[in-house]
């Protein structure tokens, strides 16, 4: 089986309509239209369909568009037609496209022909006059021409011939979609190890089959033919449209349209269509909501916008969210790309939006908390240590352990020297960052943190009913001491201490004080 064959995983619909319409053009010209985005297989599909023409008797002329090649006139004729023409080529004769029909009807009645021309999206200009002319008077003879092409919105002048001749019957278009989920996994299946993650790797590249098998090869990561063939995209847009599909990288996927031209800094009317007709972006269900082709082209226009136009369209979106009073949650990614060392207001909201999403979705919340504390240069001991603690759970129920361990050693660290930023050996801090607000008794909170993360039973039953108060009065119960003794360490109210005890053993499901420790268990 050849190569491309192998390739053309859910393809059978639309070479069987290929194979139709050869059979239509021996009794009369036929032009089909094959659009596609990168790599969605119109090179493999073609190569299969000319190897049957090619078994059926057929001629076979196959010409390529290339980048480098569009100051060059009638470059894919001239190498589709290439010891058929004269020694001089095309360009010498004033009506080549009258050379070309008679040309084609000359070889057609030999034996019937397909002229497969690849790559038109760079096509130079000569070529796209001539193929105009062609479609708006096609040779009289038992020839299939086939024009494949991307959507790039920069071939105006083809892209209209092709749709005039659409209307008035002469061109089928043939557009190639995205691979369906059971052609997707069945084109990337072959190893056992890859099965496991096969499901995520097929939405992750929208069913591109050149993306699933070059991604596939590369473990997962991105190899560089993806990137490449990716920004050669990008660099067929204008200025504005690139700006904009950094600034919607930016945002998100999908992303808000308005939001995405602040990001951008771009005019008042982004130039949304030119995205869409590129087929780079396509509507989302909501209204002025869009979403990147598919999640590897976000990432990859992410990854390669320069950091300080980034932060800068981070900063640009989190102003307009603030100013429209969306939530810490929605401020939270765009302000931890932003904002500097030592802006606590800052780091207070990223604190408020990991509390406020810990628990669904935990790997954003341990980000957020590690951000915050990166704002915070100066942070206490104390303050510190409440920040660690929150981002070991998070790791821990975002399935991390091994991460979870290292930041609960980072706390252990603090706890044991007990000194602060300044290097003061203080015992107890009254936190002062956003979010760290209360008196924390730092070595206790340590152990609460290794209790709670590593113990097994407690990740079992404890997971995160505690407060970060009712964690240090739990540690201390556990250690057997009593309801005064717990009141004069932390500064508290026997009948104060006595509601947490309470609370304590209710969330923890424990009938007496002993049961705490039981279920507390301190590592040795």
């Amino acid at each position: 089986m050849p190569r491309s064959e192998g390739e053309l995983a859910g393809r059978a619909l639309e070479l069987t309509r290929l194979d139709h319409a050869w059979g239509r053009a021996v009794r009369g010209g036929v032009v089909v239209e094959l659009v596609g985005e990168p790599g969605i297989g119109k090179s493999a599909l073609l190569g299969v369909h000319t190897e049957r023409v090619r078994a059926d008797g057929g001629l076979v002329l196959v010409g390529r568009g290339a980048e480098c090649a569009q100051k060059s006139p009638y470059a894919p004729l001239a190498e589709a037609l290439g010891a058929h023409l004269p020694s001089a080529g095309l360009a010498p004769f004033p009506r080549p496209h009258a050379v070309v029909g008679s040309l084609l009807e000359r070889l057609a009645a030999r034996r019937p022909a397909v002229l497969a021309l690849d790559d038109l999206q760079w096509a130079d200009r000569a070529s796209v006059e001539l193929l105009g002319h062609l479609l708006r008077a096609p040779p009289r003879a038992p020839v299939l021409l086939v024009l494949a092409r991307r959507p790039l919105p920069r071939q105006e002048r083809l892209a209209a011939a092709l749709a005039e001749a659409t209307a008035s019957g002469l061109v089928e278009r043939v557009e190639l979609g995205p691979l369906d989920d059971r052609a997707a996994t069945r084109l990337v299946a072959p190893s056992a190890r890859l099965m496991a993650r096969r499901d995520a790797l097929v939405r992750r590249c929208g069913g591109n089959p050149f993306l699933l098998l070059h991604v596939a090869r590369h473990g997962g990561g991105v190899p560089g033919a993806v990137v490449d063939l990716v920004v050669e995209e990008i660099e067929q847009l204008g200025q504005e449209a690139r700006c904009l599909l950094q600034g919607a990288a930016v945002v998100g996927d999908p992303f808000d349209l308005d939001l995405a031209a602040v990001a951008a800094g771009s005019p008042v009317r982004p130039p949304i269509d030119e995205l869409v007709d590129a087929g780079l972006v396509r509507p989302a269900d909501a209204s002025r909501a869009f979403r990147f082709r598919h999640p590897l082209l976000h990432r990859i226009v992410r990854d390669h916008t320069g950091p300080g136009w980034s932060a800068g369209a981070h900063a640009r979106a989190a102003g307009a969210l603030a100013r429209a009073g969306a939530p810490p949650v929605a401020l939270a990614p765009h302000v931890a790309q932003s904002a500097r060392p030592g802006d606590r207001t800052s780091a207070g909201l990223l604190i408020r939006a990991a509390d406020g999403i810990a628990a669904r979705v935990p790997g954003d919340a341990a980000q957020w908390y590690a951000d915050a504390l990166r704002l915070l240069p100066q942070v206490t001991t104390a303050e510190r240590v409440v920040l660690l603690t929150r981002r070991a759970f998070a790791l821990e129920s975002a399935g991390r352990p091994g991460a979870a361990r290292a930041t609960v050693q980072d706390v252990l660290g603090l706890a044991a020297t007990g000194r602060s930023a300044a290097g003061t050996p203080p015992t107890t801090h009254r936190g002062t960052a956003p979010g760290c607000r209360g008196s924390v008794h730092a070595p206790e909170g340590a152990r609460i943190v290794v209790r709670r993360v590593l113990g097994p039973q407690a990740r079992r039953r404890v997971r995160d009913e505690l407060t970060d108060r009712e964690q240090v009065v739990a540690a201390l119960v556990s250690e057997g001491r009593t309801n005064r003794e717990i009141g004069e360490a932390l500064h508290l109210a026997e009948k104060t201490v006595e509601r947490y005890v309470s609370r304590v053993l209710g969330k923890l499901g424990a009938r007496t004080r002993a049961a705490v420790g039981g279920l507390l268990v301190p590592l040795r």
